[in-house]
């Protein structure tokens, strides 16, 4: 069966469904669920301790200048010459742009739609670094939040072994129930306008499926990096 075939099953199911679906969604509560950890002073502090804990690598730097240093350094480590990445404009860190062209660092087109899919997906495998922003970053567990669409695709934080992401403190909050309620209030019916889903991303990619051995990177990049840029 092919992909467009699989698809429009799916489609067809979704609609036959639909009365079902939005009658069990309206007696679903609503209310956000309760925080995890008691309340924090600082969410940042929280955020590098709970991402550090789960093998993430979190850097929390003071100035755009500082968070460039940092995704030069991660750069050179994994010898990029091209990265999969969100738009410049998406991640909205100044500076990296120039950053990128002064290294000879090429954007990969990650355009992988129709006959072209495939033989993409193999061009873009040994690409090393997938460099995004985020909607949101989670204090008390450490995730980061990626709403896909336009400028954003999901490859930016999936395909590569090695996922740098620019967190600003403006965008953290406290728990789960927070940043599901910001989201609704922000995009309400439209959330899901440009995009088929949202990731969370908490730590490396891992699982514990073979022998119950836990292993890293094996449905995702091995190396997540977040940095963390202050109000400054």
């Amino acid at each position: 069966m092919s992909r467009d075939q699989i698809l429009a099953n799916i489609r067809t199911s979704l609609h036959a469904n639909r009365p079902q679906l939005l009658a069990e969604a309206t007696r679903a509560p609503h209310e956000p669920p309760p925080f995890v950890l008691p309340p924090q002073d600082d969410l940042a502090e929280q955020f590098v301790t709970e991402l550090t804990r789960l093998e993430g690598k979190a850097y929390r730097v003071a100035t755009a200048e500082d968070a460039l240093e940092i995704i030069e350094r991660l750069l050179e480590e994994n010898q990029a010459s091209q990265v999969i990445g969100w738009d410049i404009d998406q991640i909205g860190l100044p500076g990296l742009s120039a950053l990128l062209s002064a290294r000879g660092v090429v954007p990969a087109v990650t355009n992988i739609r129709g006959d072209v899919r495939q033989s993409r997906l193999q061009e873009l495998e040994p690409v090393p670094v997938c460099l995004s922003g985020v909607e949101l970053a989670i204090a008390e567990s450490g995730t980061m939040l990626l709403r896909h669409g336009p400028g954003r695709p999901r490859l930016a934080s999936l395909l590569a072994p090695c996922h740098i992401a620019i967190v600003f403190e403006h965008q953290l909050v406290r728990g789960l129930g927070e940043a599901l309620t910001w989201l609704a209030q922000r995009y309400g019916d439209e959330i899901f306008g440009p995009t088929s889903n949202l990731t969370f991303i908490t730590g490396p990619s891992r699982t514990a499926d073979i022998e119950m051995t836990l292993s890293l990177g094996i449905h995702g990049p091995p190396q997540v990096h977040a940095i963390l840029v202050g109000k400054g």
